[in-house]
């Protein structure tokens, strides 16, 4: 007895020597055609070439930046490009900026802090606007005791309020852009500041500001 294979296509049984199905006339065996394999042979040679051309290239350099050394006799083994160590300018310890790092205080004694006295600096003119407070600073003032002032809008940072008008000086707040001021004693030149003791009208806070620098004033006088 033949054996009997099932027809994918119509699933009756046929007999196993039957090639194509008699209902559809296709075939009942699905041969599966060898997968090609791959000729290496075109990426060897890609490879090849590739190497090829970065031979040239590196003898091509040689030839033009070594060999001539070489054969002129200033070729040192020992001979190095001068290395170029690019230097670091910091810029001076800013007075204005979001971070609340309040120094924690120590049994040391306090530094002594070089102030100018405000009896020593010139008095103000009667006249509103800009006057040297600090003789020597690189920037006016344009605040006097007994104004109202407001912290600048920009930059968007709020001024830091000290005990004494140092950057050493322990911080006791901060008044946010805005904030409204009374300007009560100052000016105190330190540092390269000019210093002025405020009180925040909204929240009653008291301290040593600075007023500003070269680039800016960060405490403006309320017309």
């Amino acid at each position: 007895m033949n054996p009997l294979v099932r027809c994918p296509h119509c699933g009756h049984y046929h007999q196993a020597t039957l090639e194509y199905c008699p209902d559809t006339g296709l075939p009942i065996y699905i041969t599966t055609k060898p997968e090609p394999q791959k000729d290496n042979r075109k990426v060897l040679v890609g490879l090849a070439i590739a190497a090829g051309i970065m031979v040239l290239i590196a003898c091509i350099l040689l030839s033009i930046f070594v060999l001539p050394r070489f054969l002129s006799g200033n070729f040192s083994p020992g001979e190095q490009a001068p290395v170029i160590v690019p230097s670091l300018t910091l810029a001076p310890l800013a007075t204005r900026f979001a971070e609340n790092n309040t120094p924690v205080p120590t049994a040391t004694e306090e530094p002594m802090i070089d102030v100018t006295s405000t009896s020593e600096l010139p008095e103000p003119s009667a006249t509103p606007g800009v006057w040297d407070a600090c003789p020597g600073y690189d920037y006016l003032s344009q605040l006097r005791v007994g104004m109202q002032a407001q912290i600048a809008l920009e930059p968007s940072l709020p001024n830091r309020v000290r005990e004494q008008p140092s950057t050493s000086a322990n911080i006791v707040g901060f008044i946010d852009p805005g904030g409204k001021v009374e300007i009560l004693e100052g000016p105190a030149c330190a540092e390269g500041w000019i210093w002025w003791k405020v009180r925040e009208i909204a929240t009653s806070l008291e301290g040593w500001t600075a007023e500003g620098d070269v680039n800016g004033y960060w405490v403006i006088p309320i017309p």
